[in-house]
Parts: C-alpha cells; sequence; structure tokens
C-alpha cells in the first residue's frame, strides 16, 4: 500500500468546476496525500455532490469549506492554509481545481524542499513543471532580467531544482512555518499576480523559490490557448474580459511597492504593453478587452483594490 503524506495538506480552490477535472484532481490527490481541504467561492454547481460521488474512503479525508462569497482566489487560499493549521499540517500545497498532479509530483516537491533546505537555504516554496494538455508542452520556470523574463531550462535527466524568481499558485508546495513569517497571500489582488506579489515578499524577506524538474502536473493557463508566431511560436492565454482588469490593475499595484525589484516592474510593464497590443488587436472582445485594461490600469494607479 503507497504511503500517503500527512503533513502536506492540499489547498483546492473551487468555482463552478468541471465535474471530471475535478475528480481527477482529488483522485490524484488523495492517492499521495492523507487529507485534501477544498475552499469553494459560491459555486452555482454543487460541489458536496461532486465529492459525494468519490468512493467513501476518499472522501471522508476531504474537508470541503464552501463560502457564501466569492471572495476572490487570495482570501480562499488563505481560509484553506489556516484549516490546514488546524489540521496540523506542515506544508501546504496550493492548487487549482483543474491542475491534475501525476502520481509522484507531491513526494517529489517533498524531496526538493528538504534537499534544499539540507544545504542550509532558506525555501519560500518549491513548484513543479506543468504540462498543456492539449499541446503537450512543458512549462520553464523564469527569472526576471532588465525588460524580459528570462526561462530557466532544466537539464536533460531533470534532476536540477533551479532557482526561480516566482512559481505559479498552483502547485506551491509551502512550509506553514514559512507562511507564518512572510505572512498569507494578499487578500487585495483578488485572483490575479497573488503567487507573483507572495513569492518576491518572500525573497525579501531572505527566503528563496525553486522548480523542481522532475515534478509534473497537467495545467492549462487561460480559458483557451491559441499557438501562435509572435517572434517565436508560442502559446497565448485567451481570458474573459474580467480577468484583463485584475491583470493590469493587480501589476500596476505592484509597480508601486517598493519590495519588488526594478527588474521585474521593467519586464512586467513591457509584459503589459504586448498584452493590450496583441489583445486589442486580435482578439474577437477587443473593445470589452480594451474598457477592462484601461479601468484596470487606472484603478491600480489609484490604488484601488479588492472585488471589481
Amino acid at each position: 500500500m503507497k504511503h500517503l503524506l500527512t503533513e502536506i495538506v492540499p489547498v483546492v480552490v473551487t468555482y463552478n468546476p468541471a465535474e471530471p477535472t475535478l475528480t481527477a484532481n482529488l483522485t490524484a490527490l488523495l492517492s499521495q496525500v492523507q487529507y485534501v481541504v477544498i475552499v469553494d467561492n459560491d459555486s452555482t454547481c454543487d460541489v458536496a455532490d461532486i465529492i459525494g460521488h468519490l468512493d467513501k474512503k476518499q472522501h471522508d479525508r476531504i474537508n470541503l469549506i464552501k463560502l457564501q462569497h466569492n471572495d476572490g482566489l487570495s482570501s480562499a487560499f488563505n481560509i484553506g492554509i489556516a484549516s490546514a493549521h488546524k489540521l496540523n499540517a506542515a506544508f501546504v500545497l496550493l492548487m487549482d481545481q483543474d491542475s491534475i498532479p501525476e502520481s509522484d509530483m507531491v513526494k517529489k516537491l517533498h524531496d526538493a524542499y528538504f534537499h534544499l533546505e539540507n544545504q542550509g537555504i532558506s525555501v519560500a516554496a518549491v513548484g513543479p513543471r506543468y504540462r498543456n494538455p492539449v499541446s503537450g508542452q512543458l512549462s520553464h520556470f523564469v527569472r526576471a532580467n532588465r525588460f524580459r523574463l528570462t526561462q530557466v531550462l532544466c537539464h536533460e535527466d531533470r534532476t536540477d531544482y533551479p532557482r526561480a524568481d516566482f512559481l505559479i499558485s498552483s502547485g506551491m508546495l509551502i512550509a506553514i512555518r514559512t507562511l507564518d513569517k512572510v505572512g498569507d497571500m494578499d487578500a487585495k489582488l483578488f485572483i490575479d499576480h497573488i503567487d507573483t506579489e507572495w513569492c518576491y515578499r518572500a525573497q525579501s524577506s531572505g527566503f528563496s523559490l525553486y522548480g523542481v524538474c522532475n515534478a509534473f502536473m497537467q495545467h492549462t493557463l487561460g480559458d483557451k490557448q491559441i499557438r501562435i508566431w509572435w517572434g517565436r511560436w508560442r502559446n497565448i492565454p485567451f481570458h474573459q474580459p474580467f480577468r484583463y482588469y485584475y491583470i493590469f490593475r493587480n501589476s500596476s499595484l505592484l509597480w508601486q511597492r517598493t519590495y519588488m525589484p526594478v527588474a521585474w516592474k521593467q519586464a512586467d510593464m513591457l509584459r503589459i504593453l504586448y498584452i493590450l497590443l496583441f489583445f486589442t488587436l486580435f482578439s474577437s472582445n477587443r473593445i470589452a478587452n480594451l474598457r477592462m485594461m484601461i479601468k484596470g490600469l487606472w484603478d491600480g494607479l489609484n490604488n484601488r483594490s479588492g472585488k471589481l
């Protein structure tokens, strides 16, 4: 029988999840850990019913917290972290509802964390690579350089742990004691750049982040992705217009924070310009996108945060 990790508690945030994907997510997690916390952001579908379709032994290992309002991804993560704390977790594993970890992902993240810590490194978090379920393309870890984000490539044997400037929130393994020092996710951001902000805040407190090249999960960025040539072949994530509000607002909020490094600010400003040009020229929702982008930029520069 496979040993289940008891000191790691995944926190899965749901909002109108697709039953097959959430079922795959939970089944994969429960084959690796003892307990899972789900925080539901007031879904219109019945998440409890989806959980009820699981095997009873799996169902009994899930703690479902159903919120009465959609308070955002960051707030939901914080509620889940508090619940994991009560379960005496040493680590939390933040997960999106549509991320499906491979069968050994959690153990490989756990092993990597202790390998790095045993070298005397103050580890903020470790994270896996993610695979696009349609194209099969694997993600890379990134570092921020002047006016660009640079990919950090893994070795061919995939046994290395490259340092990264930030990780996506889904798949991040964080020690509870680190959260006690750095603090929780910034609830004012609501949804976008939650991971970016926390990662740089952790680094400003002396911690470092690392990618785990041999840990994998299935994950999709955006509502859909289109492969285009833009200087090189890229998979471009497309979002609903309201998401561009949060992307632009939260970027402009973070540009004003002193612990965010200049290199990231420069790279992000250029990224925002590219998004503005691309999605107002080539998207079918160009007018709605542009309105949301301008409103988000204006609100961020005027320090307005929270839910739209």
